[in-house]
């Protein structure tokens, strides 16, 4: 009653730890989300830059010296849907305002529900610039094709900027040129191509440099070094999983690890890297693999730590794929949100089944912070993707990205050699155990045997002294192989269980007087057998056979090679038994397990009243190259 009472209260303080570490990562989770939203809201006044509002900013109180290079031009444009001002030569009134970044999906304009799909203009005035600085605009991170001009000038382009779906293709930003400024006012024109995501999910930036950066070109060489680390890690788990296959039960650890390399892949820095961002929704890959990623470890914590039921596993993996799916169908709307919420909120519910699992306290803490870690990253990228975000995310997806997938392989290699220690201990524990049972199968030379033996000799003494002494050598060498049975190798040529066969029979031909037979008819010896596996089927018949009594009584000991394999019988010509009745003792009940267990022989009684025995011995013929 006393150790239930304290497994209970253990079981309750466990509870409540994972409560309130669950409550803990929650509100992290939460606190983090509002942060991201005030850092939003107030992103300009945190950066310094102008407001940018209807259409218009001012650079007047704006130093310049001493500060960063680009500033983000998010704010109110004015805007033109389904016109090119520039290229077209389109000097008419804008249709309204627009927020950038933001979509134009579903706002009104001259009366008129804008669609999701199109193309447009967007303009901005910026003020007192001053003479002689060098300007140029640019977006590295747009996902539609992308035209914008400087004061009439082309300063950076992406992709064809076409009209309809045909003609335009989106693509990797290209720097093309910088304005000189006059002092006085700048003009910002942006014009995208046709695109079904309903807007711009990036503010473009304004610059006065044109030298490149030497700590950005660093961070994008960097992007390529990881891409190979990732790479490698990943090829490294599928080779360390399979070396350790026999203890990695389902192999979802290479699985999860490919995942969260599939998903790096569709990160922004990456497909920038490797000159694919822009080619389409690169944020519905991206976040159908980080579904993906989520459901392979929720699989790998229900099978392999018992913390996930199976039908919640399924329900949680079908909202999070549905949600994927549905946030691409709405891409480009504001309904794209809700999906996106789902997919998080539910990918955030495995938190607790996860404490909840089996997992050893310290492998626990770091799965639960590399699966939080992961949800971040996807809230992040989500926050990204749907234009929630006005800072640059230039590299911090893949810095971050890099923390779990390390963390995953280097938690798959600890946890593999864990089960391997663990396996060979229990191996060794097993070899242990099967040694002990073997000497204790070993060492039963029973007392009255001995005795009788003994006595048997004695009485041989004193018919014949050299018939004593060969006796008694024989009984030396009996216990000699049995010692070194118990000590030695575990099998034995079949020439040698012979003879300790006959040394046993002949002791027991002491004591009856030589009223025993034992014939041998042996074809085949060159094989090996469990020491001491024969003497106890042969000591059964002397014993229980009568054939001491009988007028012809003898046993009968022979091997012949069949097409399964070597054949050994054991046959007496005694009074037999029933065969359909309970008669194995533990004797031969214990032998026929070794035979089994080192040799993989089968053992078969057949016997009538009447009519004898017979016991025969089956070494399987693919034993036979070394030990049977």
């Amino acid at each position: 009653m006393i150790k239930y009472s304290v497994m209970k209260r253990l079981a309750q303080q466990n509870r409540k730890i994972k409560i309130i570490v669950l409550t803990i990562v929650t509100a992290l989770y939460f606190v983090g989300l509002a942060v991201l939203y005030a850092v939003n809201t107030h992103f300009s006044a945190l950066t310094d830059a102008p407001a940018v509002k209807q259409g218009t900013t001012d650079y007047k109180d704006i130093d310049r010296n001493g500060r960063r290079t680009a500033i983000t031009l998010s704010g109110e444009w004015e805007f033109f849907y389904n016109r090119h001002i520039i290229t077209d030569g389109d000097g008419g009134a804008p249709d309204g305002y627009l927020s950038v970044p933001s979509k134009w999906t579903g706002k009104i304009f001259n009366g008129k529900k804008a669609a999701r799909s199109g193309y447009a203009s967007y303009r901005l005035t910026v003020k007192n610039i001053k003479a002689g600085e060098v300007v140029t605009c640019f977006s590295d991170n747009s996902t539609v094709a992308l035209r914008i001009f400087v004061n009439g000038k082309l300063c950076s382009e992406s992709g064809v900027v076409g009209k309809t779906a045909d003609t335009s293709v989106s693509g990797q930003a290209e720097r093309i040129d910088f304005v000189v400024s006059d002092g006085g006012d700048i003009i910002v024109v942006l014009e995208t191509g046709y695109t079904s995501s309903g807007g711009l999910a990036h503010a473009p930036c304004l610059s006065s440099a044109m030298s490149p950066n030497p700590y950005w070109i660093f961070l994008e060489r960097m992007v390529t070094v990881a891409l190979g680390l990732i790479l490698g890690l990943f090829l490294a788990s599928v080779v360390v999983t399979l070396a350790f296959r026999k203890y990695e039960s389902d192999g979802s650890a290479p699985v999860l690890i490919g995942m969260l390399s599939l998903h790096f892949l569709f990160s922004k820095d990456v497909t920038k890297a490797l000159g694919l961002y822009g080619y389409g929704a690169v944020w519905i890959p991206a976040l159908l693999t980080g579904a993906l990623t989520i459901t392979v470890f929720t699989w790998r914590i229900l099978f392999l730590y018992g913390g996930v039921k199976t039908p919640l596993a399924v329900a949680l993996g079908a909202i999070r794929l549905g949600a994927a799916v549905s946030y691409g169908i709405l891409y480009g709307t504001s309904y794209a949100l809700i999906p996106a919420l789902i997919f998080l909120f539910s990918s955030f519910a495995t938190l607790y089944p996860l404490l909840n699992s089996k997992l050893r306290m310290p492998y626990k803490i770091v799965y639960t912070l590399v699966y939080f870690m992961t949800v971040c990253i996807l809230t992040l990228e989500v926050a990204d993707g749907a234009g929630l975000l006005m800072f640059g995310t230039e590299y911090i997806f893949t810095l971050l990205l890099l923390v779990p997938i390390i963390a995953q392989v280097v938690l798959t290699v600890l946890q593999l050699n864990e089960k391997r220690t663990k396996l060979l201990r229990i191996r060794v524990l097993e070899a242990e155990l099967e040694a002990s049972k073997q000497k204790a199968l070993l060492l039963q030379i029973k007392p009255h045997f001995v005795f009788n033996s003994l006595t048997a000799i004695q009485a041989q003494y004193r018919k014949d002294s050299s018939a004593g002494d060969i006796a008694l050598e024989n009984f030396a060498h009996f216990l000699r192989a049995n010692i070194d049975a118990v000590e030695g190798k575990e099998t034995i040529p079949f020439d040698e269980e012979v003879q300790n066969v006959l040394r046993y029979f002949e002791l027991q031909n002491l004591r009856a007087d030589g009223a025993l037979t034992l014939l041998l008819d042996l074809d085949e010896t060159a094989f090996e057998v469990p020491a001491l596996s024969l003497q106890p089927f042969v000591e059964n018949a002397v014993k229980h056979s009568g054939i001491e009594s009988a007028e012809d009584g003898r046993i009968t000991l022979s091997s012949k090679h069949t097409k399964n394999g070597i054949l050994v019988k054991i046959t007496d010509n005694g009074v037999g038994f029933d065969s359909d009745a309970p008669h194995e003792g533990v004797g031969i009940r214990n032998t026929a397990e070794r035979l089994s267990r080192l040799s993989n022989a089968e053992v078969r009684i057949k016997s009538a009243i009447g009519s004898g025995t017979e016991i025969e011995i089956l070494f399987p013929a693919e034993k036979q190259g070394g030990s049977i």
